[in-house]
């Protein structure tokens, strides 16, 4: 699961590199030069010797106005950024990002920032640590996007507009504001069919706990048309959990006793032909031990 968050994330980075720069001017009022356009470098910043150096990501700002010669080479660049995942403490990260600064930098000819995302409160208190050089004045302090910098998408227009920030969204914010699953659904359910696909299988692999079931309730009522593989067993499933409390119900509702050992039973089967039999059983039997004669 851990590479599947960092992997997703930084494809979520990469499918739209304005994003990074959008973050970084609502997260830290950076003011960027003016730019038409924002495109995915080479994520290799390193040189060969020392050994080559790979950030999650690299994003150059583009302005055809600008361009000019660097090392020989004609160039539109006026900014880069580099943009990383971070999960948890990774020591080496501090000797390689003054390092990816400064090769960028050679590179491009034009400021260049490190934005770095951290999906955990704890992730970011330890990227938020300045890396010095021993260079006088040359300290490195990362721009990190903990949960408080990533900003809360909840409207599904909105959402419909920034697909990447509002997955983003969802998945720092939504142990904290269960509602914006819903948000996510409606706003996947604006876009292009095969992206929601993709996004919603990824998050449903990476929620958890309240927000993780909204989810799969949401897929298993089948209200959206976007569905994949991965997510049609959560909508059988969801079925049978809907029949199965349909058993319950109607039992309870006609004041049959339901024991633990029958209410364990119902609850924990899965085929939904069996749940069906039994609730047409439901309607008539005189005790819940007949559901299974």
């Amino acid at each position: 699961m851990p590479k599947i968050e960092h992997e997703f994330m930084t494809e979520l980075l990469q499918n739209d590199p304005g994003l990074v720069a959008e973050l970084a001017e609502l997260g830290f009022g950076v003011r960027l030069p003016p730019f038409s356009q924002a495109t995915l470098e080479s994520n290799r910043v390193g040189r060969i010797d020392p050994p080559e150096l790979t950030a999650d990501s690299v994003v150059l700002l583009r302005d055809p106005a600008k361009k000019r010669m660097v090392h020989g080479k004609p160039t539109d660049a006026v900014a880069g950024i580099i943009a990383e995942v971070q999960r948890g403490e990774d020591p080496g990260k501090r000797l390689s990002r003054p390092c990816y600064i400064a090769n960028l930098r050679h590179r491009i000819d034009a400021p260049v920032l490190l934005v770095v995302l951290c999906p955990r409160p704890s992730a970011a208190a330890w990227a938020r640590r300045a890396i010095p050089t021993g260079h006088p004045g040359f300290t490195l302090e990362p721009l990190v996007l903990g949960p408080a910098e990533v900003p809360v998408v909840a409207d599904p227009d909105a959402f419909a507009e920034s697909p990447e920030l509002g997955v983003l969204s969802a998945l720092v914010h939504a142990d904290d504001d269960v509602d914006l699953v819903d948000v996510m659904m409606e706003g996947l359910d604006k876009i292009d069919p095969s992206r929601a696909e993709i996004y919603t299988q990824f998050v449903m692999a990476l929620l958890s706990g309240a927000p993780r079931h909204r989810l799969e309730a949401i897929v298993a009522s089948a209200i959206y048309d976007f569905t994949t593989p991965f997510t049609e067993r959560y909508v059988e499933k969801g079925r049978a959990e809907g029949i199965a409390a349909v058993i319950l119900d109607v039992l309870d509702t006609r004041g049959i006793p339901v024991g633990v050992e029958v209410r364990a039973r119902v609850s924990s089967c899965t085929d939904v032909e069996t749940l069906r039999t039994w609730a047409r059983r439901a309607a008539v039997v005189s005790s819940a031990d007949e559901l299974f004669a």
